[in-house]
């Protein structure tokens, strides 16, 4: 595969030929006499890294001096970019040497990288080498296929199971740092491929207190970066591994720091966002202190590293640059970019880009033409002035782009929340080609706002959630991600009819989008509609299984319908064995019909997959718990989960009842009438319901006159309520 698709039209190859946009012949060079053969291979990746933000490239207000080093020890790329400003795209192209519509994976979620695109390490490994990575981001775990090929490929979070999700979402380079060095030491003299990640400087730019730079904090996080890639060549170079080795740092793209009205990246196509540095550093320090100038593309990286090692390229985009080592000009060529990030979460415009050595492209609903020459910071828009360029390169874009009518694959909920927690929106917008859909740069300002809005919902500030997230839907109604976080805003506010309105909105933008469905159903199971939150919930198990199964299952639980909820939920862990109430429904189950022992095992299930899920909390599951190991005869351990279920909610009878039941059976009569009388002992907790449990405990306990005080008490101050009458009875 060559360089892109082909121009439409030999007379439009012919002008940008003449233009410069594009060289006659890419990669018709004879492959170099001097290769590595057998030298250890390594490639750096430091996450969100823009070039212009090293001292090697000319940065003067940042601290960067193990990557100046390194650049001057070996070859600096001055001109690369990236296909896409979003971590899974990027790492795509840069490992399989593919550009984003070739590959397929178009956006960090709902995106897999297919069998069929070998990436560096399957290329590596049947090449012999013993292949190695450690990655530093949700992002970039196995499962998006980009661990494929690895012998060992290391995407462990190690997070505690309370931890924010922030935490769950990244962890600190040094981490992968310590776990990829340690496993090139393990390899010994093998042959070894071995690809660090590093998320630092990611947003938010927090790195340890010694980094932190009050005025520019990315500029602390690229100089934490730099810090922990020191470490890890120092790393290599105590076994003398690094003097041997080549070595690529490189970025997957940028970061907007503002410069165009962006923070963060995604959104825009802009030269902040996809201008990357590649330094390179070959065995014996070859070639050391040379700078390349002409423009290179991300995918050329894959092709580079695998000529040095004398390996083939074939069948990808990129081409290697190994001929400008020996002396040979970068024969100038274009390079595309692209981000569906904007159609698909918001509803606004994809765009696309060409960069070549001169003319920066931006096919937008307003095409930009910049003049990187006289304006290498996009301030002036040439596309009217020189429009014969602007076509040029249209068509150019037009030839590549391929199809953009993608569907990403459904996403589960815990997915959603991490990669929210990076910064990303994750939730979809279903709009086909041929939309005319606002411009991206012009919603920037909605953009921020909808990003704030999450931020204000995550802090529990839901009034000011509420006041963004209207202003977003308003602006911009195909938004899917604005109206899901605004239904969640009403449920939380307490405002069902809203937010069932809101979520409606979010279920006719995608119809099989499983989480208005789910919503919907919850909605409608507390308005005592089952029949509606059925069909709901049926509708989201066709991309949801896992969860939507398991509140199927509740819902057979509470209308009795035992054998119902146990095939139910025994479809949601075949589908997803995480499932927390789908074990709890189990346990239910088997202890209603006198398995104690299985439901214990159940209930036990359902605690673990409630630990490793944040914020999973199971009501009454330690009083289940108790309860099982009461009628097992193992008293003690019941005494000890009725006492957590007391201690995690006061106000639990399941607990309390199951307690004083336990204590009453021991003898313990005066600890069994404390326990039971805590369940009204505080106001806040003196309900007519727990009235009503205190007064039946008290008569099974024996102690009928407490409990005819209590029924005597509670009829004064719930008088309409038929069960303190004098004539009934507490059963």
């Amino acid at each position: 595969m060559s360089n892109g698709s082909p121009f439409p039209g030999a007379r439009v190859v012919r002008r940008l030929v003449a233009l410069g946009l594009i060289a006659a012949c890419v990669g018709c060079v004879p492959r170099p006499a001097d290769t590595y053969r057998r030298a250890p291979v390594i490639l750096i990746s430091i996450d969100t890294l823009r070039a212009d933000h090293l001292g090697a490239y000319g940065y003067r207000l940042g601290h960067t001096p193990i990557l100046d080093d390194f650049g001057r020890r070996g070859v600096v790329f001055e001109s690369v970019y990236s296909h896409c400003p979003l971590t899974l795209p990027a790492h795509a192209s840069l490992l399989t040497g593919l550009l984003p519509p070739h590959h397929g994976v178009r956006d960090n979620a709902g995106f897999v990288l297919a069998e069929a695109h070998r990436t560096l390490a399957a290329r590596f490994h049947a090449a012999g080498y013993r292949t190695g990575g450690a990655v530093s981001s949700y992002v970039l775990r196995a499962g998006t296929g980009i661990g494929r090929g690895f012998d060992a490929y290391d995407d462990a979070l190690d997070v505690p199971a309370d931890a924010e999700s922030m935490g769950a979402a990244q962890r600190d380079g040094s981490a992968a740092v310590e776990s990829l060095a340690a496993w090139i030491e393990s390899q010994g003299d093998a042959p070894v491929f071995a690809f660090l990640h590093l998320y630092e400087p990611h947003w938010p730019y927090a790195p340890p207190e010694a980094y932190r730079n009050p005025t520019r904090p990315y500029d602390g996080d690229v100089a934490y970066a730099d810090a922990l890639v020191g470490r890890f060549l120092a790393r290599l170079g105590t076994r003398g591994v690094q003097d041997r080795a080549i070595v690529a740092v490189t970025a997957d793209h940028g970061e907007g720091l503002g410069d165009h009205g962006e923070e963060e990246h995604g959104l825009l196509l802009y030269r902040e966002a996809l201008h990357v540095p590649l330094l390179l550093r070959l065995p014996g320090g070859a070639h050391a202190g040379a700078r390349v100038a002409g423009t290179a593309a991300q995918v050329d990286i894959a092709a580079t590293l695998l000529d040095l090692a004398g390996l083939p390229a074939d069948r990808m985009d990129g081409a290697s640059l190994v001929p400008v080592l020996a002396g040979r000009p970068l024969a100038p060529r274009d390079v595309y970019s692209e981000t569906l990030y904007p159609r698909l979460h918001f509803g606004w415009s994809d765009l696309y880009s060409l960069t070549a050595d001169r003319f920066r492209f931006i096919l937008a609903p307003r095409p930009e033409l910049y003049d990187l020459r006289e304006d290498p910071h996009e301030s002036n828009n040439r596309a009217s002035s020189d429009s014969p360029v602007a076509e040029a390169m249209k068509a150019s874009v037009l030839g590549r782009k391929g199809s953009i009518d993608v569907r990403p694959e459904a996403v589960s909920r815990e997915t959603e929340e991490k990669l929210a927690a990076l910064g990303y929106v994750a939730g979809g917008s279903a709009v086909g080609p041929g939309v005319d859909l606002p411009n991206p740069r012009d919603k920037i300002g909605v953009y921020q706002e909808l990003r704030q809005a999450l931020a204000s919902r995550r802090d529990g500030r839901d009034d000011e959630a509420l006041a963004h997230l209207e202003n977003v839907t308003r602006d911009s109604p195909r938004a899917l991600e604005g109206w899901e976080a605004l239904g969640l805003t009403f449920v939380r506010l307490g405002r069902a009819r809203d937010a069932r309105a809101a979520f409606e909105r979010a279920s006719a933008l995608d119809a099989t989008r499983p989480e208005p469905h789910l919503a919907l159903a919850t909605l409608e199971a507390m308005a005592g509609q089952t029949d509606a939150a059925w069909r709901h919930a049926e509708a989201a198990a066709r991309r949801e299984p896992g969860r939507a199964y398991e509140f199927l299952a509740q819902l057979a639980l509470g209308q009795g319908r035992l054998d119902a909820a146990a095939a139910l939920a025994k479809r949601s862990l075949e589908a997803d064995g995480r499932q927390p109430m789908s074990h709890f429904v189990l346990g239910v189950v088997a202890q209603s019909r006198g398995r104690f022992a299985e439901a214990l095992e159940a209930f036990r299930s359902a605690q673990g997959a409630a630990l490793r899920r944040k914020g999973s909390h199971i009501r009454s599951l330690h009083a289940s718990m108790g309860d099982c190991l009461a009628r097992l005869g193992r008293e003690a351990e019941a005494e000890r989960e009725f006492l957590a279920e007391t201690e995690g909610d006061p106000a639990s009878r399941d607990g309390r009842t199951g307690l004083a039941m336990l204590y009453r059976s021991q003898g313990r009569d005066a600890e069994a009438r404390q326990v039971v009388l805590g369940l009204i002992s505080d106001p806040s907790r003196a309900t007519a319901d727990n009235y009503w449990t205190v007064v039946r405990t008290l008569t099974i306990l024996g102690d009928g006159e407490s409990a005819q005080r209590l029924k005597t008490e509670a009829r004064s101050r719930f008088p309409s309520d038929p069960r303190f009458l004098a004539g009934s009875r507490a059963s």
